[in-house]
């Protein structure tokens, strides 16, 4: 009997909001969200056997923990990455009269997991895992190449299905952000030096928390202590970022995604501290310098704020 292969342009990803850790809403709101890969997938180990039976034989091996995790890479835009915003920080705080709407993203105690849900329809299979959260969260600026947003996430569980999560799940608007909307503030400046760079956030999941009586899965996917850290490459114009470096001198920076007046994405980062470095020769042209930095916070404040302006309405 032939068979045809699963195609990865034909597949989809939906995502929802869970009632707690690993429980699906009571009212489903999928949203079908742009990707350009979804990694995410169930590992468990085989626990080898050393029960002796007279023979060299080996026996067979016991399953153990269940581990979901992987890499999940979407389209940089304006609108759809609210929804993966919010799942890295929580609800945010909407103000504005319609159409424009300002949505603003900060550290909180807590981070709400999600359920993702992979779609096969030329199988008729649809994968979903429960618990997910984002671990991680990256993106690089500055390239001559498509901009995406990297999300690195952890579950707890892996369930399949011949229909899929909802049937009445909306697809998210895709407003793409280009290489050429960026932009880099330090100390309310924008900077006319910056090549290009790179962000991360990291929420410092705690994936270890296994219970006993779950099937080997995670009871809990734990917050721990949010950082942000990231790098620059820039046009060595002066030794102002190097002597600020070697003191521990703190900046503001802003690393920021700008379509106009009322759509961008800004990530505001009230205090970075450089890694101190030096300016390499390389050669006879211009000299470039890159340059390490982490963010800390003072007086308890959120270590990093996004603030996403756009005309949904919600998130």
């Amino acid at each position: 009997m032939a068979t045809q292969q699963a195609r990865g342009y034909k597949s989809a990803m939906t995502m929802d909001f869970e009632a707690a850790f690993g429980v699906p809403p009571v009212t489903k709101k999928g949203i079908v969200l742009p990707m350009n890969s979804n990694e995410l997938s169930k590992a468990q180990t085989l626990i080898e056997s050393d029960t002796i039976t007279n023979t060299r034989n080996d026996t067979q091996p016991a399953l153990g923990r269940v581990s979901v995790d992987g890499d999940i890479e979407m389209p940089a835009d304006y609108v759809a990455s609210g929804y993966m915003l919010k799942a890295l920080f929580g609800n945010p705080k909407t103000t504005g009269a319609d159409p424009n709407k300002t949505h603003v993203f900060t550290v909180g105690d807590m981070q709400p997991s999600i359920l993702v849900e992979k779609a096969f329809p030329d199988l008729n299979r649809y994968v979903r895992y429960h618990g997910v959260k984002i671990n991680t969260f990256s993106v690089d600026f500055g390239q001559d190449k498509e901009m995406t947003f990297k999300y690195s996430v952890m579950g707890a569980s892996r369930e399949q299905d011949g229909t899929s999560y909802d049937a009445a799940a909306k697809a998210a608007k895709l407003l793409r952000i280009a290489q050429n909307h960026a932009y880099v503030k330090i100390d309310g400046t924008e900077s006319r030096i910056v090549k290009e760079g790179a962000l991360e956030i990291n929420a410092n999941l705690d994936g270890d928390q296994y219970v006993v009586g779950g099937g080997g899965l995670r009871g809990d996917i734990p917050e721990g202590l949010m950082k942000v850290s990231g790098s620059l490459k820039a046009l060595f114009v002066s030794t102002e970022w190097m002597d600020k470096a070697d003191t521990g001198a703190a900046v503001a920076m802003e690393i920021g995604f700008k379509l106009d007046e009322n759509t961008s994405l800004v990530f505001a980062v009230p205090t970075v501290q450089f890694e101190p470095f030096d300016a390499q020769i390389s050669g006879p042209a211009g000299v470039v310098v890159e340059v390490k930095w982490r963010a800390y916070s003072e007086g308890g404040k959120s270590i990093v704020t996004a603030t996403l302006k756009n005309q949904q309405k919600e998130y």
